[in-house]
């Protein structure tokens, strides 16, 4: 055997190990994976686990989505999540697509993924936690006759840990947020460097057809420099009043932020399609905001407009 062929076989020998090792290593770490399924759905002929009626009956007024439904302990991937969306939240997640007064068109691109959720009782009282990741991009465009060129993305991922129990619903939450202009507008504007992380820590409560929150918010890390610690509070209210399955929404969201941030107000209102099978709703309506812009490369430009549009809640 030559030089050239030794070298190729001790080649193929030693990407045969770095593939077997691959191929061990994705394995283990599906092992947990399989590990929960085989707990939660057992292969010996014996039911899966049970789920009691009390999870299919919602604690919250019609138009409201339910809590996850789940059998006690441990389980991988649940569905659903304790914190749902605040749709007063314009920071929030969510799938919309709206037209403001300005020319613009507003995409908002959300979503989550649950890894792991716990059913028990506390002090004699259901509940449920969830921990997992979520992601969601805020999108500009304006209008420019027929064509729509980006103007600027924000985009966040993170991390979130949350309960609900009874009527309350808590919510621990690590992202990171990174704000950019696009090319729509980076002839005309100088861009700069906005980035931070956020840890975030918000109560929510359902008081009839209302559900009230409060958040508190403190900057772990955050370029430009500024002032750390902010406040925000809202409500959300569905009117039991409907029309098939249309209901009348509103609710409010206030952002109180240092004087270099500035305070942010938020207002919604319109009708909501809400689910048979409790899924977040689906909402056609306006949006009014007012104080400073949101997107990170305009946070120090005050805003006024109005948004008209779809919502969907997740």
């Amino acid at each position: 055997m030559n030089i050239v062929e030794r070298l190729a076989a001790e080649k193929s020998f030693f990407h045969s190990k770095e593939m077997k090792f691959k191929n061990f290593f994705f394995l283990s770490c599906l092992l947990p994976l399989f590990t929960y399924a085989a707990q939660d759905y057992p292969e010996n002929g014996s039911s899966a686990p049970e789920v009691s009626l009390e999870d299919y009956v919602s604690p919250f007024p019609l138009g409201y989505s339910i809590p996850p439904t789940q059998p006690d302990g441990w389980i991988a991937l649940p569905q659903g999540r304790p914190f749902p969306t605040l749709a007063p939240d314009p920071r929030d997640l969510k799938i919309a697509l709206r037209k403001n007064n300005k020319g613009e068109l507003e995409a908002d691109i959300g979503g989550y993924r649950s890894l792991a959720g716990w059913k028990g009782s506390i002090k004699n009282k259901t509940t449920i936690l969830h921990t997992g990741i979520e992601g969601t991009a805020y999108f500009l465009l304006r209008q420019e006759g027929s064509k729509f060129p980006l103007h600027s993305s924000d985009g966040v991922i993170g991390l979130y840990g949350e309960a609900i129990r009874g009527l309350w619903m808590y919510q621990l939450r690590f992202t990171h947020l990174s704000a950019h202009l696009s090319d729509g507008i980076t002839a005309i504007r100088q861009r700069f460097s906005y980035t931070r992380e956020t840890l975030s820590l918000r109560f929510a409560r359902q008081l009839d057809s209302f559900r009230v929150y409060t958040g508190l918010h403190y900057l772990v890390h955050t370029k430009p420099v500024l002032p750390r610690a902010s406040l925000q509070l809202g409500f959300f209210y569905v009117s039991k009043f409907s029309w098939k399955k249309i209901h009348p929404y509103a609710g409010a969201d206030l952002k109180i932020r240092s004087s270099q941030e500035g305070t942010n107000l938020h207002a919604i209102a319109g009708l909501a399609i809400h689910s048979d099978v409790g899924a977040p709703l689906v909402r056609f309506g306006l949006n009014y905001t007012k104080g400073h812009d949101l997107r990170g490369q305009f946070y120090f430009e005050k805003t006024e407009k109005w948004s008209l549009g779809l919502d969907m809640d997740l």
